[in-house]
């Protein structure tokens, strides 16, 4: 079998298998949010002028993101609805929503580092950092009966957001 009739097969697998795995995913963006992130971003786009192709794989690096944590979130909160409608753990499973959760991280991940920019990664590093960062110290916070401070409060909310 040549190289790139390999390359295809494998492909063709791993789609197969993103089926399955990305179920909780895919059932999170049936009702999407306010979708303030793609406004952001474009409006931001007003003085940055990145390229459009570059600028539609940066939303869905955010979009993916941010529906990752939103999964997780509702995992650790054990939440019961999202938007609307029963949270995906609760029909897919908390391992599956889990997994599916840090897969899309990952897949992020790739995304951002074919985007070819030096600092891409360095970014987006830095921001799943503050994003655990502050969903760990909410976590905290709860699980101990502690109350922050209207300072550690607010340093937290600017990080899980």
């Amino acid at each position: 079998m040549s190289q790139n009739n390999s390359e295809c097969v494998k492909k063709e697998e791993i789609e197969k298998h993103n089926e399955k795995l990305l179920m909780p995913f895919k059932y999170i963006l049936q009702v999407p949010g306010k979708q303030i992130r793609p406004k952001l971003t474009a409006a931001f786009n007003y003085w940055l002028q990145v390229c459009p192709e570059k600028l539609k794989a940066i939303g869905e690096i955010i979009q993916m993101l941010h529906n990752s944590s939103l999964l997780l979130d509702d995992v650790e909160d054990n939440s019961t609805l999202r938007r609307g409608i029963p949270v995906a753990h609760s029909i897919y499973g908390i391992a599956s929503t889990i997994n599916a959760a840090n897969y899309v991280i990952i897949i992020a991940l790739e995304k951002t580092l074919q985007l070819g920019h030096p600092q891409a990664a360095t970014v987006y590093t830095e921001q799943l950092l503050e994003l655990h960062r502050g969903q760990g110290l909410e976590i905290y916070w709860r699980d101990n009966f502690i109350c922050p401070t209207e300072e550690e409060y607010r340093d937290m909310t600017i990080k899980i957001h």
